[in-house]
């Protein structure tokens, strides 16, 4: 039986490890170097206030997440109304221009899929992959779809995942499917009740998760791999990246050719959240968000949208969750501009309850994707006994992460069954 060690007990480590387990292993560790698991799941619990601080809501696209709720008791509740720039989130998507914005979004979606299907062959010929290089603002300006560019703005940059500009296809067409485009026109977004925070920790019991186990050394050579924490060094047949390639990098021994191209490759955008509290914001409606500072070239950390939690008396009030694109802003830096940002707006802030940075949406470099970052990322899946999952090999989304592994582990599976578990004692 092959022993699988997982480094990184996030959205990505739980659901690979839950996923391989159901498919019959039985030999997996997670190694998770904090005290809880969830990673960038990170949710608030004070008082009767549920706030989350990282992932907030499910798509129909959550389908192994939802099943996984309803096996632990998570109840989902449907997101409110969404405002942009005041009014109707669609009143500002139908200011673009041309044809109505179903016909628009008919031919993205026939495009984006006509896209992915050529790069899944297994040698896509040199246009498509220039293509998924280009920026998804290029992309939708070749095909004039000016209204689908508008609605990009919220689910794309709102979301943390960069401005349309930066933003290579390849990995707008991830996220932005066609199910998520149907997710919102129906409403099914969804939120559980009792915060991500708790479904990890459900989840995490029936998994052999170790919490402040922080991985300090990985040494592969062709029959194996060991692993050195504060529990000692430990022989494995497989490991599993499911944290950032860059920091896995750092505890591997010698790094291969791949792994240092994919982190050259990469630069990390981040996103911060800040929970406030007003006497006097947004009532209302639950969501709302602002077109200037999600237009290629706003200033990093300006307010891209806020989110209505709940109030909470003893934490000042009505409670709000704000997001901020903070690549290379420091926490103060930040906070200085959500102030202002808020006091421009007229909001009364009754108290700043908390700040959260991430390190967050590993944005490939176009040039990479053009010189073969795409098949490079899926050939070095097995190499040195080693597996990648996560936001760089996935997307951010705890959705695509679960359907990424439900392919990952089927692979992982069928390459088990031919495999010896032997392990050599390195030098």
């Amino acid at each position: 039986m092959t022993r699988i060690a997982v480094v990184g007990g996030g959205p990505s480590g739980l659901s690979l490890a839950k996923l391989l387990t159901e498919r019959g292993a039985r030999d997996i560790t997670i190694f998770e170097a904090g005290p809880r698991p969830g990673g960038k799941s990170w949710t608030l619990y004070d008082g009767a206030a549920v706030a989350e601080m990282g992932t907030c809501y499910t798509t129909l696209s959550h389908w192994v997440v939802k099943r996984w709720m309803r096996e632990k008791g998570i109840q989902l509740e449907r997101n409110g109304r969404v405002l942009f720039d005041g009014t109707g989130f669609m009143k500002y998507v139908n200011q673009g221009g041309g044809p109505p914005f179903a016909v628009q979004a008919l031919r993205y979606f026939w495009d984006g899929a006509d896209l992915r299907r050529r790069l899944a062959k297994p040698n896509p010929s040199q246009d498509t992959i220039n293509e998924a290089a280009m920026s998804i603002l290029d992309w939708l300006r070749v095909r004039k779809l000016p209204k689908v560019e508008l609605f990009l703005h919220r689910i794309i940059t709102i979301m943390g995942y960069g401005f349309l500009d930066e933003t290579p296809a390849v990995q707008a067409h991830r996220w932005c499917d066609i199910i998520l485009f149907v997710s919102g026109a129906l409403n099914q977004l969804h939120m559980p009740v009792e915060g991500w925070s708790e479904f990890w920790r459900r989840l995490a019991e029936d998994l052999d998760v170790r919490l402040n186990c922080p991985v300090s050394r990985i040494e592969r050579n062709g029959d194996g791999v060991w692993l050195t924490s504060p529990e000692g060094r430990e022989a494995f047949d497989w490991v599993v990246c499911a944290m950032p390639l860059d920091e896995f990098g750092q505890l591997v021994e010698t790094p291969t050719d791949a792994e240092k191209f994919v982190n050259q490759s990469v630069q990390w955008q981040g996103y911060t959240t800040a929970l406030v509290a007003s006497d006097n914001w947004f009532e209302d409606w639950h969501v709302e968000g602002y077109s200037d500072t999600v237009v290629p070239g706003a200033r990093l950390g300006r307010l891209v949208g806020a989110r209505r939690e709940t109030y909470e008396e003893e934490l000042g009030g009505h409670l709000y969750v704000t997001g901020q694109l903070s690549r290379g802003l420091t926490q103060d830096e930040l906070r200085e501009i959500a102030m202002a940002e808020l006091e421009a707006k007229g909001v009364n802030v009754t108290n700043f309850v908390l700040q959260k940075s991430w390190k967050y949406f590993a944005q490939y470099s176009m040039d990479a994707v053009r010189n073969g970052l795409l098949g490079l990322m899926r050939d070095m899946q097995g190499e040195q006994n080693t597996w990648y999952t996560g936001s760089t090999f996935s997307f951010e989304a705890v959705s695509h992460i679960s359907n990424f592994n439900a392919r990952l582990a089927k692979e992982m599976q069928r390459r088990s069954a031919d495999r010896p578990a032997t392990r050599t004692q390195p030098q």
